[in-house]
Formats: C-alpha cells, structure tokens, sequence
C-alpha cells in the first residue's frame, strides 16, 4: 500500500511549480524499480480509482429523483473494467484481490458528499465480499495520520500486555479531496447514536452511556462491554 500511495501522490504532484522536475525524477526511479509487473498493476489500480471518481462526481452532481438511476448507469463501467482486466488489487489493501462488483449491494449515503458504498467480489475464496466507502470533497490525509498514530499507540499497549480491543479500519487518500475507507462491519456511527437521543443528543455528557445501558441491559454485559 506504501508504494501505491507514493506513487499516486507523486503523480498528483506534477502540476506542483516550483518542485515538478524533482517530483517527475523521483516517479520515473520509482516506476522503474518497481518493474513491469507491479507497474501494470498500479496501472489497473489507478484505472479503478479514475472510474470511481467519475462515478462519484455523476451521483453527487445528479438530482435526488435522478441519483440511484445514475448509479446504476455508471456501475456498468465497473463492470466492464473487470471484464477487462480479470482482476484487480485493491488499493486500500493491496493483499486483497477483487473481481467485480455486487451491483445490487452497492449504493451511497445521504451525507453532503454522497460518499459511494462499493462492494467488491473478493476473488481469493469464500471470504465474502469486500465493503468499501469512495470519498470525495474530503481531505483524507489527516484521516491517515491520525489512523497512523493510532495504530502506534495500540501497538505501544499491545506490548506492554495492555489489549484496548482496537479495531483500526484502513483509509487511503488517493488524490487531493478523495479517498478509500474501509467500512467496518455492523459498525454503528456516534451520529446515529446521537440522532436516536434527539436534537441536542450531541451536547449531552452521558449519551453514550445511556446507549450502551439500553443494548446491554443485565448489569453483567453492561460492566464487560464498558470495562
């Protein structure tokens, strides 16, 4: 994944004026030592994100009445990308190979940036499909960083034999405003959470306390999922 992102964020940066020379120099050794192969991966991969983009600017631009419409239209092109190429890596995790698309389980959400849901065919057996969320109109990068040093942090408690129960999804920007996020499964949001306490749940000290007491109502559960 390290590779892919220099790779995309060097060829994001040629329109950079006062650096371009130096970022061109350090894409072409890059691309070189990474050979052929990983070059034409790289290149289905950049290929798939191009798609998404496209994808993603048609629905957010797209009327309400309109939008499901049009996505469905343009999941066609994801289609026939895969009917190109086999099989691609995903760049969120380049360890996982995917093969296609679910039409009928991918869909978007109704925030300001109608991120796209993506649900990928994992084509390395029987591990179910591979949920992913296409972001634009976010900065991503500070997503990265702050997963980084989270991810730091939860290896520094791991060795000191302290288990915090960290589930660190991935996240890549892929450009400037746009991104993967990897959605986490039956994962409920603190959004969702504050809506069902009402306008001001969001200003309340002990809503998440009061969540957490109505899903676990034996005072058992309550200790061993707050502990």
């Amino acid at each position: 994944m390290v590779l892919s992102c220099w790779l995309g964020l060097l060829k994001n940066a040629q329109n950079e004026v006062h650096f371009r020379i130096w970022y061109q120099k350090l894409l072409a050794a890059l691309q070189f030592c990474a050979g052929k192969t990983l070059n034409n991966e790289f290149s289905k991969e950049g290929k798939l994100i191009r798609i998404l983009e496209d994808i993603a600017k048609k629905v957010k631009a797209a009327s309400d009445p309109k939008r499901k419409e049009v996505l469905k239209v343009e999941l066609n092109r994801l289609q026939q990308f895969f009917q190109e190429v086999k099989v691609c890596r995903l760049p969120l995790n380049p360890a996982l190979v995917v093969q296609g698309i679910e039409a009928d389980s991918c869909s978007y959400f109704t925030s300001n940036a109608f991120p796209l849901k993506i649900s990928f065919i994992n084509a390395n057996g029987p591990g179910g499909n591979i949920n992913v969320i296409f972001k634009i109109g976010d900065d991503l990068r500070q997503d990265m960083l702050v997963l980084q040093i989270i991810r730091v942090m939860d290896s520094i408690w791991l060795q000191e034999g302290m288990d915090m129960q960290m589930i660190i999804y991935r996240c890549l920007s892929t450009g400037k405003g746009q991104g993967l996020v990897q959605m986490v499964p039956d994962a409920i949001t603190l959004a969702k959470i504050h809506r069902e306490s009402g306008l001001i749940g969001p200003l309340k000290e002990n809503t998440i306390k009061k969540w957490f007491r109505h899903h676990h109502p034996l005072e058992s559960s309550y200790q061993e999922v707050t502990s």
